[in-house]
């Protein structure tokens, strides 16, 4: 019994590969229609020559092309404030440098030294008078001169400030 079951079994998988390859009986048939096995064309009609390289179409142009320059809008230029005081006091301007927790005092010092010129022990000194006091001034020049060691001391990350010079006394 197990043979013939074995036997029903194989009979039925040649018969489904077997009907993959043959025409069933009841389709219509035209003259000249083309039948195909697996999604391939059987007749030699059918088969279409591509040529082994793809040419791209030409394009022809009257030249080279020429670009207009755009049109900027130019934007008024804002000044910083430190620009844009008035020179009130003279030409006497005091730069002040104050006390904060983010700086160690050597960088202070040798900031005061590098940006402003001063002497290792003048701007020592005046880094002690900011650390004891709170506030300290660096030094009078005149404006430009003052407005320049303003920002290369902000530029170091060191607290400072311009304050024009009353000469009242």
């Amino acid at each position: 019994m197990i043979k013939n079951v074995a036997l029903v079994f194989l009979f039925s998988i040649l018969f489904s590969v077997g009907s993959a390859f043959v025409k069933p009986l009841g389709s219509a048939s035209r003259v000249g229609a083309q039948t195909s096995v697996w999604g391939v064309p059987t007749s030699r009609d059918a088969l279409v020559m591509m040529p082994a390289t793809i040419q791209k179409e030409t394009v022809k142009t009257a030249g080279p092309a020429v670009l207009d320059r755009p049109q900027v809008e130019r934007k008024e230029r804002v000044d910083s404030p430190a620009k844009q005081r008035t020179r009130e006091g003279g030409d006497a301007w005091e730069v002040r440098i104050y006390n904060d927790g983010m700086n160690t005092r050597e960088h202070v010092a040798r900031s005061l030294v590098q940006v402003t010129g001063l002497t290792e022990m003048l701007a020592y000194q005046t880094m002690m008078r900011a650390h004891q006091n709170g506030i300290a001034a660096v030094g009078q020049w005149v404006f430009e001169v003052a407005e320049m060691y303003n920002e290369g001391l902000r530029k170091n990350g060191i607290i400072s400030d311009i304050v024009p010079v009353d000469e009242e006394n």
